[in-house]
């Protein structure tokens, strides 16, 4: 390239390298988060029950990634996970969602950065609001079960696409 020194265009190759290892590191971590919640959703839906063999693993990887992106990474992963908790468990304590949902989004916490993780509960009671609107309207039976892996889901590509 004209103008520049061969030591700037190493740096500007190099800069170009990992931003594009990043961004293929992200679409395989949006990608395995997808194929999470979405299966997570599917058990939650036709088995009512949201099983460890979807969550614990999610919770390793996330874990594994944190670790692979180093110690701030790593205080910030256990401070989201800790604060679903914290979050969600009052919840279930007033029987407003299962347990399984609470592990679920302390999972998914282990991805998301902590405003993330707020958008995506917020998001995710905002459209379990909604379906239950919409359940009371149309529904001659007034005691549903509102599945919130489905919320879960819904809110987590919002914020993967950037529309939260």
């Amino acid at each position: 390239m004209e103008g520049f020194t061969k030591k700037e265009n190493d740096d500007r190759f190099l800069n170009r390298e990992l931003e594009l290892s990043f961004r293929e590191e992200s679409i395989s971590i949006n990608a395995f988060l997808i194929l999470f919640l979405s299966g997570a959703a599917f058990t939650d839906l036709y088995k009512n029950k949201i099983y460890n063999f979807w969550v614990i693993p999610a919770l390793l990887i996330g874990i594994i990634n944190s670790i692979i992106q180093g110690h701030d990474r790593i205080f910030d992963m256990v401070v989201a996970i800790a604060a679903a908790f914290v979050f969600l468990f009052p919840v279930y304590l007033l029987k407003g969602i299962a347990a399984g949902d609470v592990k679920l989004v302390m999972s998914l916490a282990s991805f998301l950065s902590m405003q993330d993780l707020i958008s995506c509960i917020l998001i995710s009671f905002l459209i379990a609001g909604i379906i239950s609107a919409v359940v009371l309207i149309f529904s001659r039976r007034k005691k549903r079960t509102i599945h919130f892996a489905v919320p879960v889901l819904m809110s987590a590509l919002f914020i993967m696409g950037g529309l939260a």
